[in-house]
C-alpha cells in the first residue's frame, strides 16, 4: 500500500483522481486544491472540480491561500504521506515537493522535454502535431525539468479539437500514474534526467492573441488554431460587418488539395453551402460558428438566418 495527497484543480485532475481512488494499493490520505472563488451571477464561492470531488467523497481537503503557510506544512507532515501526486496544479515550494520519502509526481500534457510550460495541449495541436504524449516526472527546483519515470504517446487526428484531446489525455494520464504508483512502492522505479540543453519547443500560458487568426500566415496555421481553442476560448476573426467585434469558429475540417481558383493571399468565403477558409496550399470548411451576440451553431444554422455572403479578407474586408 502506498500512502499519497493528490494536488490538482480543474477537469483533467479530476479523472486522474477519480482512477487513484478506485485503484488498488493506494490510499489517498487527504487532497489539496485551490481555495473557493466567487462565480456566477451570484458571485457566490464555488469549488473548483478536484476540491467538489473530494468533498463529494468525503476525503480530507485542504484548501491553502499560501503553500508555505506554516499550518498547511505541519498538516502535510502529519500525514506520513509516501509520495505527493501532482496533477494541473500550481507549482510547489520545495518545502513541498521534497517532504515525502518518494518526493512528488507530476503528469504533464507532453513528451517532455518538449513543450514545457502551462497550455502544452493547446500548443501541440496548433504547431499541427500528429504525436503528442504524456510524461510521469519527479518534481524538482525547475518547472518541469525533473528526472522522467514514464512516458505515453498520444495520437492526435487530423480534425481532432482540444476537447477531444484533452478529454482522451486526461484518462491516459490518469492510467499513467497508476501504473507508476503501484510499481514504485515494490522497487527502486527507473529515471531518465532531462537533458536541459536539448532542443525544444516551449507551451507558455495562452495570452489574448493566442486566439486572434488574422496573425497566422497560410490557412493550415488557422486550422490547427481553431482545433487548438476549441471549445475555449474560441479562435475568432474580425466581424465583415464590424470590425470592432469579433465572430469565433469551431469545427474545422481540413483540405489538403487547393481549389483551382485559390488566390495567394488567405481568405474566407461565406456562401450558400457553408463558411470556407482558402489558400494556395488547401481550405479549412468550418462547421460551428458564434456570431457576436449570438451562442454557438452548425454553420448551416447561421447561414439560413443571414443574407451575408461573400469573398473576405481576414481583417473583415470584403473582396469586390
Amino acid at each position: 500500500m502506498i500512502r499519497i495527497v493528490f494536488f490538482g484543480t480543474p477537469d483533467f485532475a479530476v479523472t486522474c483522481l477519480n482512477g487513484l481512488l478506485a485503484a488498488e494499493g493506494i490510499e489517498v490520505a487527504a487532497v489539496v486544491s485551490a481555495p473557493d472563488k466567487p462565480g456566477g451571477r451570484g458571485r457566490q464561492l464555488q469549488a473548483s472540480p478536484v476540491a467538489a470531488l473530494a468533498r463529494d467523497r468525503g476525503l480530507l481537503l485542504l484548501q491553502p491561500e499560501r503553500l508555505r503557510d506554516e499550518g498547511f506544512i505541519a498538516t502535510l507532515q502529519s500525514l506520513n504521506a509516501d509520495l505527493f501526486a501532482v496533477v494541473a496544479f500550481r507549482m510547489l515550494p520545495e518545502v513541498v515537493w521534497s517532504m515525502p520519502r518518494y518526493g512528488s509526481l507530476n503528469i504533464h500534457g507532453s513528451l517532455l522535454p518538449d513543450l514545457r510550460g502551462a497550455a502544452p495541449i493547446q500548443w501541440s495541436i496548433a504547431l499541427g502535431d500528429r504525436i503528442t504524449g504524456l510524461t510521469a516526472f519527479s518534481l524538482n527546483h525547475a518547472i518541469d525539468e525533473g528526472d522522467i519515470l514514464a512516458q505515453t504517446e498520444v495520437e492526435i487526428g487530423p480534425n481532432e479539437t482540444f476537447s477531444s484531446l484533452y478529454d482522451r489525455m486526461a484518462a491516459q494520464g490518469s492510467q499513467l500514474a497508476l501504473s507508476v504508483l503501484q510499481e514504485m512502492d515494490s522497487k527502486v522505479h527507473p529515471r531518465i534526467t532531462q537533458n536541459r540543453e536539448a532542443m525544444h519547443r516551449s507551451a507558455p500560458k495562452l495570452g489574448p492573441e493566442f486566439p486572434k487568426l488574422e496573425y497566422l500566415k497560410t490557412v493550415k496555421m488557422l486550422h490547427d488554431r481553431i482545433r487548438a481553442c476549441d471549445s475555449v476560448p474560441g479562435a475568432s476573426l474580425p466581424s465583415p460587418m464590424n470590425p470592432a467585434e469579433r465572430f469565433k469558429l469551431f469545427s474545422s475540417h481540413w483540405h489538403s488539395v487547393g481549389l483551382q481558383s485559390s488566390p495567394a493571399n488567405i481568405h474566407y468565403i461565406i456562401y450558400n453551402e457553408g463558411i470556407r477558409l482558402v489558400d494556395m496550399d488547401g481550405y479549412a470548411d468550418i462547421l460551428e460558428v458564434q456570431w457576436p451576440g449570438k451562442r454557438r451553431m452548425q454553420t448551416s444554422e447561421f447561414l439560413r438566418g443571414s443574407l451575408l455572403r461573400g469573398s473576405f479578407a481576414l481583417n473583415g474586408q470584403k473582396f469586390e
